[in-house]
């Protein structure tokens, strides 16, 4: 029995990797998002990012909690 997508239940190519192709690949643009608003706003926090670029802020904090981007305080 092959293995599921965490987010979308469907089956994955590989049974090391999390997600689905098509899942990963949303996540890497919302990623793209982020940080290409990060770049031009390096001090913005995690809600002023998800009003302006519509990205749930569930999705900004599990990158934030993933090491992915840097809080300054």
């Amino acid at each position: 029995m092959g293995s599921q997508c965490a987010i979308c239940s469907r089956s994955k190519e590989s049974p090391a990797e999390k997600l689905c192709s098509q899942c990963k690949e949303s996540e890497m643009q919302i990623f793209q998002a982020v940080r290409d608003y990060l770049s031009k706003h390096p001090f913005s926090n995690a809600m002023q990012i998800a009003n302006e670029t519509g990205i749930p802020i569930s999705k900004i904090t599990k990158f934030i909690k993933q090491g992915s981007f840097t809080i300054y305080h």
